[in-house]
């Protein structure tokens, strides 16, 4: 029961996180105000007993509770009966009988009245954290609440994924079987442009499943200089414009090369796809990192290109770069863009 509430994909646990954050910070700072408030009273309220107190002691001067000094009162500076405030503490001065310039001061020594403040921040303190309890596990059942209808979205996206996926399969591997006994009959042009077609079928196919749920990796041994070749030959028919300029060696790394493939022909796409007429592609493969540079268009906002289903042209469905940043996260490479005003480059970083 409790493992079927709890966050499971990425989504929900930043949800839940997020949630939990939100709240439970708005809830500890309106409780932070109202103990702070208390407190506040609480003090009010010693000062005033403390002021009756020390009235009472005026007229009987029973007790060791407060101390008492004879001081001289200068015409005009009468205060009787007034709670002062000083450095020595909190204090009344009240007349001594026949006398015009003497008066009796009892204050209630500043050491004493600073340890009862501290009793009051103390209990103040205790009793906002008593009432942090039930608001750090209020925040926890909202924030699990919440997610709910984000489970629900989600759950919704994943099954009509799942069904245009499986549709899909069903007239690619028709187009796949009936492509390859054309091809076997006849040597046409038009059957490669139909199979590039296929191929970009395909690819959009596979960009679906990383959107469906958590990669499942299968860390192996993977050539990246094979791997870049063989996405290249695909472009290279697709986009015979475009000039291609590689500096490659033998490099291999431990990942998933599923999810590495992907990553790399959604890099490789967007080059060729959004470069200019007869433009250039860079490919440069180094011991630790891969840079795919390209001639391109402007770009207005550089920063939102990893965002899903942000596009700024007609081409495409927004969705190459935000997969390769997920893609990414779960592999535990580390991708980053730039564009100087002419080249668009895309770095891929191995750990």
């Amino acid at each position: 029961m409790i493992k079927e509430i709890l966050p499971k994909t990425s989504y929900e646990r930043e949800s839940f996180i997020k949630g939990f954050i939100l709240f439970f910070l708005t809830m500890e700072l309106f409780l932070g105000a109202i103990s702070y408030l208390l407190f506040r009273m609480e003090v009010l309220n010693l000062k005033n007993r403390i002021f009756l107190e020390m009235k009472n002691y005026s007229y009987t001067f029973e007790g060791e509770k407060f101390d008492i000094t004879l001081t001289t009162i200068k015409e005009g500076e009468k205060r009787f009966y007034e709670l002062i405030e000083g450095p020595e503490g909190l204090s009344i001065i009240v007349p001594v009988p026949g006398s015009k310039e003497d008066a009796i001061k009892i204050y209630y020594p500043k050491e004493k009245f600073s340890k009862d403040v501290k009793e009051l921040a103390l209990k103040s303190a205790v009793f906002f954290g008593a009432l942090s309890i039930p608001a750090f596990f209020l925040s926890l059942v909202f924030s699990l609440y919440s997610i709910a209808p984000l489970r629900r979205a989600l759950q919704i996206i994943e099954e009509v994924m799942r069904d245009i996926i499986h549709d899909i399969n069903t007239p690619l591997m028709t187009l796949k079987v009936n492509l390859k006994l054309l091809k076997a009959k006849y040597k046409e042009e038009e059957i490669d442009r139909a199979e590039l077609a296929l191929r970009q079928l395909e690819s959009l196919k596979e960009n679906l499943r990383p959107l469906q749920s958590e990669i499942k990796l299968q860390i192996e041994d993977v050539n990246l200089k094979d791997l870049i070749l063989e996405e290249l030959e695909t472009f290279k028919k697709a986009y015979p414009h475009i000039k291609i300029e590689t500096t490659l060696r033998d490099v291999v790394v431990k990942a998933d090369s599923s999810a590495l493939r992907r990553v790399i022909s959604n890099l490789l796409d967007n080059a060729f796809k959004h470069n200019v007429k007869d433009g250039l592609v860079k490919i440069t493969l180094h011991p630790s990192a891969l840079i795919i540079k390209n001639t391109s268009k402007p770009i207005k906002n550089p920063e939102k290109l990893f965002e899903r289903y942000y596009k700024e042209s007609q081409r495409g469905l927004g969705l190459g770069l935000a997969i390769v940043k997920k893609l990414c996260s779960e592999i535990g490479c580390e991708i980053k863009i730039e564009f100087n005003g002419k080249f668009f480059t895309a770095k891929l970083t191995f750990k």
